[in-house]
């Protein structure tokens, strides 16, 4: 498998391991050094907003982003689509988040805006993005996606948009968190709109991924590949499951899939 290809890679437990503290595994660093040297196009799709993606995108030194769940696209530092969430729902996120200020949260460009008053969550976002990203909802500006801490099981009526969702509105049911975005977007989406925007061929994506956001790309690109501990379903989408990404399970797919 000697060709150009375009990888996409996950952020958090596929690029960013969260064993014992958050850190990038020093054989993953090496993989992608070695695609580039090797021809190949590393690339990031992430459900981060891209505020929260750019810190880590930068250290792999990647110019091919596609973040908030396929909201945005980033093509060498040049944005080429974006997906606001739907101002019609706005107000019906609201009235969740005045019912739960402690659980909601909205993603815009710059900041993350929710009420919650825990230091752990403030510290973790602040840390991802480089500054200061905490704001209040009712500071809300232009958003690409709400959430409530909680997962999708545990919800009722109560929690608005995010138990039924309206026409308009895709929800995102992930293990702690449910998440609602514009009803277009998705990180494989995403990924066929920045194939078609290099004038690439969609046959030449491989993707990396492990949750229940990665089971579209992971089943619809040429090769997926699930690493280990990802959920049963990303397992299931996938083509092939790597090793432990602490053990070196990137690097070692990467020669094993030929593309080093």
């Amino acid at each position: 498998m000697n060709d150009k290809k375009y990888i996409f890679f996950d952020i958090d437990h596929t690029l960013v391991s969260h064993v014992n503290k958050p850190h990038i595994p020093n054989e993953t660093r090496e993989a992608i050094k070695l695609l580039k040297v090797h021809g190949h196009v590393p690339a990031i799709a992430t459900g981060r907003a891209s505020f929260l993606t750019f810190t880590t995108a930068n250290e792999f030194d990647i110019d091919y982003i596609v973040c908030s769940g396929g909201a945005e696209i980033f093509v060498k530092g040049k944005e080429i689509y974006t997906e606001y969430f739907p101002d019609e729902h706005l107000k019906k996120f609201y009235e969740t988040a005045k019912n739960f200020s402690e659980l909601t949260a909205a993603a815009g460009k710059k900041f993350l805006y929710t009420d919650t008053n825990s230091k752990d969550i403030k510290n973790y976002f602040n840390a991802q993005a480089g500054y200061d990203c905490i704001r209040n909802i009712n500071e809300m500006e232009e958003i690409l996606m709400c959430y409530i801490m909680l997962p999708h099981k545990n919800l009722n009526s109560e929690h608005g948009i995010f138990y039924e969702p309206p026409e308009g509105l895709r929800l995102e049911i992930m293990n702690g968190f449910t998440e609602a975005r514009h009803e277009k977007t998705s990180k494989w989406r995403g990924i066929e709109l920045l194939i078609e925007h290099e004038h690439a061929n969609i046959n030449d994506v491989i993707t990396f991924g492990d949750g229940a956001n990665d089971v579209e790309m992971l089943k619809n690109a040429n090769i997926g590949v699930a690493v280990k501990k990802s959920s049963e379903k990303a397992q299931e989408a996938a083509d092939f499951i790597c090793g432990d990404i602490d053990e070196g399970g990137i690097l070692k797919a990467c020669y094993e899939l030929g593309l080093l």
